[in-house]
Formats: structure tokens, C-alpha cells, sequence
């Protein structure tokens, strides 16, 4: 059975959809003003990059935009009209979000906009007509393509989105005139607008979820608050839907009451359980997302090969599994367990390109080496769950790690040694450091030899700094 369950309160939503219990996809919104993936703005080019093929656009934001000089055009314009095209500091342009403000780096934007509906999506700079590859019934493609045919006008575009399948022609015609009617309403305030503005707001995370994943095949849509509940019956005003929406008034949390609570924590953790017994670790870099299969305590029951490949398979569906929850977008590199057979090598990637099939961010698998590293490229457009839920330590500066006490203590030694033969200070020396630190040079037979060497008493006081890399060397003289 799946179900889609909500927990909203006024500072945080989160959304999960669960399939027979276990957790398929999973989306956190913090509120605030940092997710701004598809709103559009009317924007004024601060600066032209001709060597870069691209502009920085004020938006009304911190950081300027970043429109590359592909996106400013329309898809379909010719190569004699992007010539013809000019371009200048001060000019203004209507742009749309398809990437998030990250770090330092402000957000991508493309001329090229497009406006998602429940059933379609309205693309007002490209002449065309597309039905979701996912529908592949012949004649229900075409009778939704001579719909959207007869409504679309002329130099626009309309993708029919695979929840469209079986749809009354009154319901998708009402969905793409709504797309119609906020377009025209975008273009108004464009003309109207004298500065840097934001001009359409895209939903949030719950009306996203109810047009992005409410299916068919959906029993449930289960939210903890009323207003998200009540918005829900505006959008499915039909019987058959409005029986399907729910309010829970469950005294329990809704995601303990649900069993979803622990499947969230996991998300955060760096190892990933697999059902044999095996586990794959995921570490993310400024570059990429590494994940590495390991067989661990799984020993299997025949030959090595066959105890490898069952480990690649359970990895290949958890990874992208994992891939969707965690929403970790970018270049993606796998290191499988080394298979020496090519037919298993491409059953692999098979798995790999049927599980993430269905996830709403394209995702291309592009291969596997000779060395069974397998790359993958997912799109990136708003911030991971790990972005949301994590800051860098200020301790560890986000490395994860921390020099060793050992490594501390001879550090402080070496200062030791300078402060008095090159420095020639004078008096007794206290040492305040980490206790893990202090037990090193406590050492009676530590101890002892430096104060023989420096001519002095050491004397010891334990810090409460919780990096044990800091610690002070004061004279008592």
C-alpha cells in the first residue's frame, strides 16, 4: 500500500512517501526564503562574461544570478537569430531558478522558463508538444496530445506529465488554461515591474508532493495539519480524492506512529545497512558523492563470484534508493565489488537504470569501468538533505577529523623545546590541554626526561576547549 504522510509544522515540512511500510522518497523544506528553485524573476544583467559565455543577473537577491549564454535564448532559436541578438549591462530579463544559491556560489537561472502544473507543463519559449515517455499506450498518448493540440497557442509549448494518464479531457483542459492564465499573469507583472522583482512563486513542499507524486496508485495522503489538509481538499475537490485525504489526530507523532522516524534518521548516517549482511558507505566531497559496496559480515553459501554479485545487486536498488532520499545530485561514482564477468558487470547497470527510472530527477548511469567504478549523473537543483540538516563542525572545520593526541602532544613538546632554547624563557611551564593530551605527557617516564631537558618543572591543567588541538603554554615565572 503506498501512502504519502506529512509533518508540518510552522518551522520545518517534511513529506515522505512509503510503500508497504518502507520509505521511497522523502523531501525537508525549512521556512524560509533560500528555496527558490523555479520561482521567476524580472532580472537586470549586472555584467557580461564573454570568455565565461555567460552573465550575472540581479535578481533582488545577496548574490547575483548566474545565466549561462545558452539559456538566455529560446530553444528553438536559430543560429541567425541568436546572432542578431544583443545583449547589455542594464538590460532587463525575465529569468526562472533552476538551481539553488549553494555556499558561495549564487543561483542558476535560464531564460527558458517553464510553469508545472498538475498534469502538464507550460513552456511559453518552445513551440512543441510532448507526452511522459512514461505513458506508452498509443492511443491514450495520442488522445492526450490532440487535447493539449487544440489549447495550446501558437509558439508555446506543453508537456503532458505521466499523472495525466486516463484523465478527463474537462481536468486537463482546466489544468492547462490555469498555466495559461498565471503565464499571462507573469508577463504583466514583468511589464509593470521597474526593478529586480520576483514575479511567480513556485508551491511549496507539501502542494509540490500532491502534484508531483499523488498517482493512481496512492491509498493515503495523511498530513498532522489542518491548513495543508484543508489546501489538499481545494486542490482534489472530487469525491474519489477527498476520500482518499486524511487529517491525523493521532496522539503520537505522525512519522513515529507511521514507523518513519528511524527510517529518516538513517539517512543521516555515513553507513548503509543491505539486507545480507553487507553495507555501503557514502562520503561527500566538494566534487562528488562516493559510494563504496563492501560485502562485510555476508560470507554467502557458494562460489566467491556468486556472493559478490548478490551483494552488487542488493547495493545497485538501495543506491538508488539512497540517491533519491538523500536527493544527492551531481556526479555520483560507485565502487562495486570487483565482478570479472561482463554479463553480471551489465546486469548491474540494468538494475541500476531500472531503479532510477522512476525518480523525478533525471538520472543518467553512464557505465562501469574496467575497475567496476560506475559513474552517474543526477540533477542538482535544490539543496540536499544533507545541506539541510548539517552545518560544518566548527571544531573540525568539517574535515571529520581531528589531530590525533599523540600528534597534539609532540606538537606541544616541540613548542616546549623552542620556547626555551630559542626563546629562552624563564621560570616553570604550564601546559593547559586536552585531557586526552595531557595523559600522553603525564607519562611518568615522559614526564621526567623533559623536565630533565628543559631544566624546569612542567606543571599540567586540563582544558575544557572541546578541540583538543588547542591548548596554551604559560610561564609561571
Amino acid at each position: 500500500m503506498k501512502l504519502i504522510i506529512g509533518n508540518i509544522m510552522p518551522e520545518e515540512t517534511r513529506m515522505a512517501v512509503v510503500e508497504d511500510g518502507v520509505l521511497k522518497d522523502f523531501s525537508v523544506e525549512r521556512d524560509d526564503e533560500n528555496h527558490i528553485v523555479n520561482h521567476i524573476y524580472r532580472g537586470t544583467i549586472q555584467n557580461i562574461l564573454p570568455a565565461m559565455q555567460a552573465a550575472f543577473v540581479n535578481i533582488g537577491r545577496r548574490k547575483n544570478a548566474f545565466l549561462a549564454m545558452s539559456d538566455i535564448f529560446p530553444r528553438a532559436a536559430t543560429k541567425k537569430q541568436i546572432q542578431q541578438t544583443r545583449i547589455s549591462v542594464g538590460q532587463s530579463v525575465l529569468v526562472q531558478v533552476i538551481k539553488e544559491e549553494q555556499g558561495s556560489k549564487g543561483a542558476k537561472v535560464t531564460a527558458n522558463v517553464s510553469i508545472a502544473g498538475r498534469y502538464a507543463v507550460l513552456m511559453p519559449t518552445v513551440d512543441y508538444i510532448g507526452v511522459s515517455k512514461k505513458i506508452r499506450d498509443e492511443e491514450e498518448r495520442n488522445r492526450l496530445r490532440q487535447i493539449a493540440g487544440d489549447l495550446k497557442p501558437k509558439g508555446m509549448g506543453i508537456i503532458i506529465r505521466t499523472v495525466a494518464k486516463g484523465v478527463k479531457e474537462a481536468d486537463l483542459t482546466a489544468d492547462i488554461q490555469y498555466l495559461l492564465h498565471t503565464w499571462e499573469s507573469v508577463e504583466r507583472r514583468y511589464k509593470l515591474a521597474k526593478k529586480p522583482k520576483l514575479l511567480y512563486r513556485e508551491a511549496d513542499l507539501v502542494m509540490r508532493t500532491v502534484r508531483d507524486h499523488c498517482t493512481s496508485d496512492v491509498k493515503k495522503v495523511i498530513v498532522d495539519d489542518k491548513d495543508a489538509y484543508e489546501r489538499m481538499c481545494q486542490v482534489f475537490p472530487g469525491d474519489e480524492w477527498r476520500n482518499r485525504i486524511e487529517l491525523y489526530q493521532g496522539q503520537d507523532p505522525i512519522f513515529d506512529a507511521y514507523h518513519l522516524e528511524e527510517q529518516v534518521q538513517s539517512l543521516m548516517a555515513r553507513e548503509v545497512p543491505l539486507p545480507s549482511g553487507g553495507n555501503l558507505i557514502i562520503d561527500r566531497t566538494e566534487a562528488l558523492t562516493v559510494v563504496d559496496v563492501n560485502s562485510a559480515r555476508y560470507t554467502g553459501s557458494s562460489t566467491l563470484q556468486d556472493t559478490i554479485f548478490h551483494v552488487n545487486k542488493e547495493a545497485a536498488v538501495e543506491i538508488a534508493r539512497q540517491l533519491r532520499l538523500r536527493d544527492i545530485g551531481g556526479i555520483i561514482l560507485i565502487d562495486f565489488i570487483d565482478m570479472a564477468q561482463p554479463a553480471r558487470r551489465k546486469e548491474i547497470l540494468d538494475i541500476l537504470a531500472r531503479e532510477t527510472a522512476s525518480d523525478c530527477s533525471k538520472t543518467h548511469v553512464l557505465g562501469m569501468t574496467a575497475l567496476n567504478l560506475v559513474e552517474i549523473t543526477r540533477r542538482k537543483s535544490r539543496q540536499s538533505l544533507h545541506q539541510v540538516q548539517f552545518s560544518p563542525c566548527n571544531i573540525c572545520g568539517g574535515s571529520g577529523y581531528l589531530f590525533a593526541p599523540e600528534t597534539v602532544a609532540i606538537q606541544i613538546i616541540r613548542r616546549l623545546r623552542h620556547l626555551v632554547q630559542v626563546k629562552h624563557i624563564k621560570g616553570d611551564l604550564e601546559i593547559c590541554a586536552h585531557a586526552d593530551v595531557l595523559a600522553i605527557l603525564k607519562e611518568k617516564k615522559r614526564r621526567e626526561g623533559l623536565e630533565r631537558e628543559l631544566a624546569r618543572t612542567l606543571y599540567f591543567e586540563e582544558s575544557t576547549h572541546p578541540n583538543r588541538e588547542v591548548y596554551s603554554i604559560l610561564s609561571k615565572a
